[in-house]
């Protein structure tokens, strides 16, 4: 997932490619306009100038009003259809002419707009029209018609360098930029997909893949343009040469993303082993300082032990109280709000760390959480059942203090007097001090833990 900080900056990446591509549609038309192609080759058609103006419009606009929605996906639609009309007709013999048909041609040329869709701009257009389409409901098929697109798009490039000579047959130099523009911002749009994310991480892996990405493309290309170079084949061989050095390229470049994804998952596997207890998936020590950060919003502790836990390990083995630890986690996930941490401290002892602004509030939930942690099935010892119970210490960040270590050791210290107090209760740091100012300090809990 893109960090805070990136967020501003992918969006405002995606609204200058959005304004590039509107730029480049408006001088490929102008270009259209006052300098027309006399064999109606070369020149922008009107049907992708609509249909990636829409992406154009829709990168720069950075959220897309509701009340767009809905004619955008039929636009969206439209285009997708005749696209395919096109590609039907250019491959299928006597399909019906819609795209192609002499009257509609006529019709644009009498508005000035000359130009014959070709067979990759339509193919490109009509791929990325349906991952327009697919991106709302199912993000994978868009990221598939996204990577066809880019095959189409790359075919393009193929024939610039491989023909060694300027946009011989009927593609645009604007459309072959435009493609590449529009298939980038959509590249960048989905780029927390899992095959996408290695190419934009910050990461060592993702410098690698970055790497790799580069030489998958340009190693089998520039050695297809050194071949057409020096060999010069024939038109009959042409075509089946561009593919092949292609679909070299686009294997690669899959392999590479393959093992980019591949990459990512085991530093994020071994980044997760690092932060959390390999028990009861918590947060340890070092997780629970990598996760604090810099965030300085009023926070709580609550400070929790399992009572008699040693006799659970004596009596029934560690795998039960390794079961016992698993299961009290669990309860604690359930209970606690989304952005609270979850520790564990120490053997059968258990941190939260919570945004809280009253030491009530945390009194309250670490309540809730004692109550579910005591509706736990009783462990059986012997023919005696074993009630599974646990003892809270609740203490709040002080104006002025930082870091958490302070109300940590007063939750300690008031986890400590719960204890002496018959456990299974909830003891408050400040309600501790209160009494202690009333009838004397209590006696300070020191190592090793006389109770449990």
């Amino acid at each position: 997932m893109a960090s805070a900080d990136q967020r501003p900056r992918k969006t405002l990446a995606i609204r200058v490619l959005g304004l590039t591509i509107l730029v480049a549609i408006g001088l490929g038309l102008l270009q259209n306009l006052l300098d027309p192609p006399a064999d109606t080759a070369a020149a922008l058609h009107l049907l992708p100038a609509t249909g990636f103006a829409l992406f154009g419009l829709l990168f720069l606009l950075r959220r897309q009003p509701s009340g767009l929605r809905g004619p955008v996906r039929m636009l969206a639609c439209i285009v997708a259809l005749l696209a395919i009309e096109r590609l039907f007709e250019a491959s299928v013999p006597g399909w019906v002419l819609i795209v192609g048909h002499p009257r509609i041609e006529h019709a644009l040329e009498s508005t000035g707009l000359k130009g014959v869709l070709s067979v990759e701009t339509a193919f490109v257009l009509a791929m990325l029209n349906l991952a327009l389409l697919a991106e709302p409901h199912q993000r994978q098929t868009s990221l598939l018609f996204l990577a066809a697109a880019w095959v189409g798009t790359t075919m393009g490039v193929l024939k610039l360098a491989f023909n060694l000579t300027l946009w011989r047959g009927e593609m645009s130099p604007y459309a072959l930029a435009i493609m590449i523009l529009v298939c980038s911002a959509q590249t960048l749009k989905l780029r927390d997909q899992p095959f996408l994310r290695p190419l934009f991480a910050r990461t060592s892996y993702g410098t690698y893949t970055r790497a790799l990405v580069t030489g998958a493309l340009l190693v089998p290309w520039m050695s297809g343009f050194l071949y057409f170079l020096n060999v010069r084949p024939d038109p009959a061989s042409h075509l089946a040469l561009e593919l092949a050095f292609g679909f070299i390229g686009w294997i690669m470049l899959a392999l590479v993303l393959a093992i980019g994804h591949l990459m990512e998952k085991s530093s994020l596997a071994l980044e997760y082993a690092a932060r959390h207890d390999p028990l009861t998936g918590a947060l340890n020590r070092r997780g629970l300082a990598m996760a604090l950060g810099n965030r300085d919003e009023a926070r709580g502790v609550v400070l929790f032990d399992l009572d008699h836990f040693k006799a659970v390990n004596d009596a029934l083995g560690h795998d039960a109280g390794d079961r016992l630890l698993c299961d009290i986690a669990e309860i604690a996930n359930r209970n606690i709000r989304e952005g609270d941490l979850l520790v564990r401290w120490g053997g059968e002892e258990f941190l939260l760390v919570m945004a809280s602004s009253a030491e009530v509030l945390l009194m309250q939930m670490a309540e809730r959480l004692r109550q579910s942690i005591a509706a736990h099935a009783p462990m059986r010892i012997g023919a005696m059942p074993h009630p599974v119970s646990a003892s809270f210490g609740v203490s709040m960040v002080q104006p002025g203090e930082a870091g958490i270590g302070r109300a940590i050791r007063r939750a300690d210290t008031a986890l400590y007097a719960a204890k002496i107090g018959g456990r299974n209760r909830v003891m408050s740091a400040a309600a501790l001090c209160e009494a202690e100012a009333a009838v004397g300090p209590l006696a300070r809990r020191t190592p090793p833990r006389l109770v449990s």
